[in-house]
């Protein structure tokens, strides 16, 4: 006999067996929307289901890219960590209005699962973690702990005044 399995939310148990489910009840033109944290990143993804398959699109906001005058050791040493992962892994890295961005566009086989969907996230995500360490030694990631007001490029990288 098979071991039901129940989700559980807030302490309540919804009444869903889910093995039951082998795919997401998607219809074509429909969009599936979340938010989570990764290395202390918030990112956005949305799966589009289309005529002839899924596309899945994520994004998430690594940090500033320093003015010049702010830091211009930062700034470079940003840009080629860029330069360097986008070489090895393909277009994920981009600026944009002072942002650095770490993005993925990825389609998905049918029927999409939630396991397929969430394995595509982390199969975009993993190889780009060892650029995000190196790029939190110049600027720290948009929610880790600091004070209100604190500059998010690390003081060692900061210009100092004469």
């Amino acid at each position: 006999m098979s071991e039901i399995k129940h989700v559980v939310i807030g302490g309540m148990y919804l009444p869903l067996d889910v093995e039951a489910l082998e795919s997401l009840p998607i219809n074509p033109g429909g969009v599936i929307q979340f938010t989570f944290l990764y290395a202390n990143i918030s990112f956005a993804a949305r799966y589009d289901e289309g005529e002839h398959g899924g596309r899945l699109r994520l994004v998430g906001d690594v940090g500033p890219l320093p003015y010049s005058a702010e830091s211009p050791e930062a700034r470079a040493g940003l840009a080629q960590i860029i330069r360097a992962a986008n070489d090895v892994l393909g277009p994920c890295f981009r600026t944009a209005q002072g942002r650095i961005l770490l993005g993925a566009d990825a389609s998905i086989a049918r029927p999409v699962t939630a396991v397929s969907l969430i394995a595509q996230v982390a199969a975009s995500l993993i190889p780009a973690k060892p650029y995000l360490d190196v790029i939190s030694v110049y600027v720290r990631p948009p929610l880790e702990m600091a004070r209100p007001g604190t500059s998010s490029v690390r003081p060692e990288w900061r210009r100092r005044r004469a």
